[in-house]
């Protein structure tokens, strides 16, 4: 039996601190279905290339990249560049949601305005 490795049981201890963490978003609704399965999808594969590193390279030759830690940078920079774009989509979601309150008030107080001024004439 092969002996583990430090940063094999560090990966593993992280993985499922993770995926414990993300279960608990899951199970208090804070955090979708597709989501809970994206991240434990995702532990597991880290945990699976801790433990079995040659896997990396093999699916890496596939793609016709050079080394199995290419590849993660690689998959690590798209990664970062997705959430920042969604990031980007939800922070423009989020200040049209503010335009239109903040215009919704403006017209609700308008309209009280005018109408203490009727009452006062």
């Amino acid at each position: 039996m092969q002996q583990l490795l430090l940063y094999q049981v560090i990966f593993l201890i992280i993985a499922i601190v993770a995926v414990i963490l993300i279960y608990h978003r899951y199970t208090k609704e804070k955090t979708s279905f597709p989501t809970f399965i994206l991240w434990a999808i995702l532990w597991v594969f880290l945990v699976l290339f801790a433990f079995v590193p040659n896997t990396i390279d093999s699916i890496a030759h596939v793609f016709g990249i050079a080394t199995g830690a290419n590849l993660l940078f690689i998959i690590a920079i798209l990664g970062c560049f997705y959430l920042i774009f969604r990031l980007y989509i939800k922070i423009d979601d989020l200040n049209q949601n503010i335009n239109d309150l903040v215009r919704e008030l403006a017209i609700k107080n308008e309209i009280i305005l005018e109408d203490e001024k009727d009452k006062k004439e």
